[in-house]
Parts: C-alpha cells; structure tokens; sequence
C-alpha cells in the first residue's frame, strides 16, 4: 500500500511510512445514528532516521479514508499510498550510500478522533532495494530484504485539523532490525534500526470519495 520516492535516509514508512497514517479533527457534534465520510487526502512529509542524521521527504501520496461518526467525535480507518522513495546517506560521515525504501502497509490505519484530537496508529513493513556504495558498488541484498517485523507509527494532530480542511500529523516511531538480505542484515541494521525517528505528515484539502 505505501511505496515511498525520495529519500528515508536521506530525503526519503515508514513509514510509512508509515504510513502512516490517518488524521482528520475537527469533526461537529455526531448525529444520534452513526454515518460515514469517505474522503481521499493528498499527503506529502517528512522524517528524520536518527541512526542516519538525514531527512526522508515523503510523498506525493494519498490516504484514502473513513470517518465513522460518533458522540464527540468519530473512529478513522484508511489507507496510505506513497511512492517509493531514493534514500542517500553517508556511512561514517565518508561512505555515501543510496537506496530505493518501499514502505508496505501490513492493514489499514486506525484513529479515533476525540475531543477536537486525532490520534492514530500505522503499521507496515520497511523494504531496502537497489543499494549502491559510493554509486559504484551494488550490494545485492535480493527481493525481500526488509524489517523483521512491522513498523509502528503513532500520530497525533497539530494545529487546527479538520476532516474537511485538512492539517498536520506527528510522531516517533522505531526501525526494527532488518531480515532476508543475503549476508547484509548484520550490517544494514546497525547503521539504520533504532527509535527515536520523527514523521509529520500534511495531509491537503481532501476529495470526496463516491
């Protein structure tokens, strides 16, 4: 669901990504009976990788989502759509590295806006392809090299948000160690696992969804 284009270690989840990520606040005072708001957001970001020191643009994206109405707010469910992203970074300062990062939901994203707040939580894997050393070297870490088990994003809106508006979304989130790389894992997650990674999300005015 979620490729990225850009840069995760460089200017590219995890989210996605994460991705994501669904944010929608400001939602009025729901009706007596549940309804549905379907709308499609353009999203685009950023987020810092600490391991790395580098930005990670995110996007041109999409998050298709469904606002189910309640007393004081309304649960949220969708989905996020990035496109892959070119990562680039420098090994010890030195060793410039690039990369191609996939972002790959593992479900939808879940929220729950409460009390004018979104919160909301994304979940998917993180895939590594086409790495290349100093743009000379490939480093042949096969097809299915990517993080042994799910990321998990949690976000939170800032600012005004709305469900019809739009706004902006935070977070922190984890890189777990990565898995099925041929021999590169061992030295593929020392340089990029670890917590304390930031994502803020922009999510524009939306479209309606039929």
């Amino acid at each position: 669901m979620l490729r990225t284009s850009k840069s995760l270690f460089g200017r590219r989840a995890a989210l996605g990504f994460a991705g994501a990520a669904v944010l929608l606040a400001g939602l009025p005072a729901a009706p007596a009976s549940a309804a549905e708001i379907k709308v499609s957001y353009p999203v685009s970001g950023t987020s810092m990788v600490k391991k790395t020191g580098s930005a990670l643009e995110l996007g041109p994206g999409t998050l298709a989502a469904t606002v189910t109405t309640k007393p004081g707010g309304g649960d949220v469910k969708g989905v996020l759509n990035l496109p892959p992203a070119h990562a680039s970074f420098a090994v010890a300062g030195l060793i410039p590295v690039q990369a191609t990062v996939t972002v790959l939901p593992t479900g939808p994203a879940t929220g729950e806006i409460k009390q004018g707040v979104l919160t909301s939580r994304a979940e998917f894997d993180l895939k590594l392809s086409d790495i290349w050393v100093g743009g000379i070297f490939p480093i042949p870490v096969g097809g299915e090299c990517k993080t042994e088990q799910p990321v998990s994003v949690d976000l939170k809106s800032e600012g005004a948000f709305t469900v019809f508006g739009g706004g902006a979304v935070a977070g922190s989130y984890t890189i777990p160690d990565f898995e099925n790389c041929t021999i590169f894992a061992p030295i593929l997650s020392p340089l990029i696992s670890g917590p304390d990674n930031t994502i803020k999300l922009t999510l524009g005015k939306p479209t309606p969804i039929p």
